[in-house]
């Protein structure tokens, strides 16, 4: 991974990060809400890679990640799209499933698909209300 990357690509990075996250454990869609942004917060304080991430980090700003992804043209993997006030996590090629869009985020990251899941996993603990889900699915059991 390329020193001192660009606060969109780490924008960027990071949003398809969670999308793919979200995607694995059976995300739906979020809402862009404070207690969204509290949990991504305190997940990124305990989280190993967030010091590849500063302009993140020092304002984990989650409504920012994600309306810039569902723009961004330079996403590779994953992006969020835009609906009556909901982010939805999409995958950019129609024809991977989750556990390739998993092998092309580590590629794209260098972070392990596993520790994106857990960074992911900070909005498990959110009100239902802002976090709609599926029945989470892992496609990383068999890798």
């Amino acid at each position: 991974m390329p020193e001192g990357l660009t606060k969109t690509r780490q924008q960027t990075e990071i949003g398809e990060g969670l999308a793919v996250g979200c995607l694995v454990a059976g995300v739906n869609a979020i809402s862009s809400t404070a207690p969204l942004d509290t949990a991504l917060t305190s997940a990124f304080d305990s989280w190993p890679w967030v010091s590849r991430y500063p302009a993140a980090r020092r304002t984990p700003r989650l409504a920012e990640i994600l309306q810039r992804s569902s723009g961004r043209r330079g996403s590779r993997v994953a992006r969020w799209s835009s609906s009556s006030g909901l982010f939805v996590p999409q995958l950019c090629d129609d024809e991977w499933d989750l556990a390739a869009a998993c092998v092309h985020l580590e590629e794209a990251t260098a972070i392990p698909a596993r520790r994106w899941c857990e960074l992911a996993a900070a909005f498990e603990g959110v009100e239902p209300v802002f976090v709609w889900r599926a029945h989470p699915i892992d496609p990383l059991d068999d890798m």
